[in-house]
């Protein structure tokens, strides 16, 4: 039960990007992640509100909703615990406090030391007690939703299904040799825009997006923020393809485990296989059409 729990959680409310079109990328805030949760808990709204106006007071059945709502944001994980990358977007500190992180952390520390390893509930929840009081401000708006293991491996062995790559270059790809395949570029691009990673009206690479789902530092940083802007500098001009592949190639390929991603989901894609013949794209028959056609 807990696990649907969080599944349906995570699900959410799909996000419409690039003229409404629908692509595997889910946007959820706190307030709303947490209404669900009230729901799947049976909780009324007037108790919600409550425990909202009484800063989320110590009891089970609001230990239950905060585990809950930190699973469904992905912040929170049974196996891993804590996602800091994740949660830090639900929260806002004020410009002039630099101290909020160590504060944090340090309120983390003391909170867990008396819990057991198992108490997932009381876990998360003095986790999100010490974000509540010493990070920053709980903000309402709505933040990428990281995907889970499965989702990933899901989004990227569809990525290939639908590129429609040769055997052979699947099998080139399930050993590594995949950086400088002439078809990466594409299917790097249908990865990113499919997974909320690109948006060519919003600038190009997310990078907030990134963050979220891989959380490496270094996606923070100006440093990877100038290399970006001066990689799309020198491909200004060209498709969207090449731009992202760009990037990624001289600012991402090594904080980011997308190609670890396409490897795994090509080996998967063609099991034990060791070589193909030949590597000729499929050629189908001209057939007239019975339907749709054309006048």
């Amino acid at each position: 039960m807990q696990t649907l729990v969080t599944i349906v959680a995570a699900l959410g409310s799909l996000c419409l990007v690039q003229g409404n079109i629908v692509h595997y990328i889910f946007y959820k805030s706190f307030p709303s992640t947490l209404k669900e949760c009230a729901q799947y808990n049976e909780i009324p709204d007037c108790t919600l509100q409550r425990y909202i106006a009484e800063s989320y007071p110590c009891d089970e059945p609001v230990k239950r909703l905060i585990h809950c709502t930190l699973s469904g944001l992905g912040a929170w994980d049974d196996k891993d615990g804590l996602r800091e990358h994740v949660i830090r977007n639900s929260f806002k500190p004020t410009p002039e406090d630099t101290c909020y992180l160590n504060r944090t952390r340090e309120c983390i520390k003391n909170a867990l030391a008396p819990l057991a390893d198992d108490d997932f509930h009381g876990r998360a929840y003095e986790i999100f007690q010490c974000y509540y009081r010493q990070y920053g401000n709980l903000i309402d708006d709505d933040q990428s939703v990281p995907k889970e293991a499965l989702e990933l491996a899901q989004l990227t062995q569809l990525s290939l299904i639908i590129q429609n790559l040769p055997r052979c270059v699947l099998l080139q790809y399930s050993k590594g040799d995949i950086l400088d395949e002439p078809h990466f570029p594409e299917l790097l691009l249908l990865w990113l825009i499919r997974g909320g990673f690109y948006d060519a009206k919003q600038g190009g690479i997310q990078l907030a997006n990134l963050s979220s789902q891989f959380g490496h530092p270094e996606l923070d940083t100006p440093q990877t923020e100038q290399c970006i802007r001066a990689a799309e500098r020198t491909v200004c001009d060209e498709k969207e393809a090449v731009k992202a592949f760009t990037i990624f190639k001289l600012c991402l390929k090594d904080i980011t485990p997308i190609l670890r991603l396409v490897k795994d989901a090509a080996k998967a894609l063609v099991g034990e296989e060791k070589s193909c013949g030949c590597c000729k794209e499929c050629s189908y028959p001209a057939v007239s059409p019975v339907y749709n056609r054309v006048n």
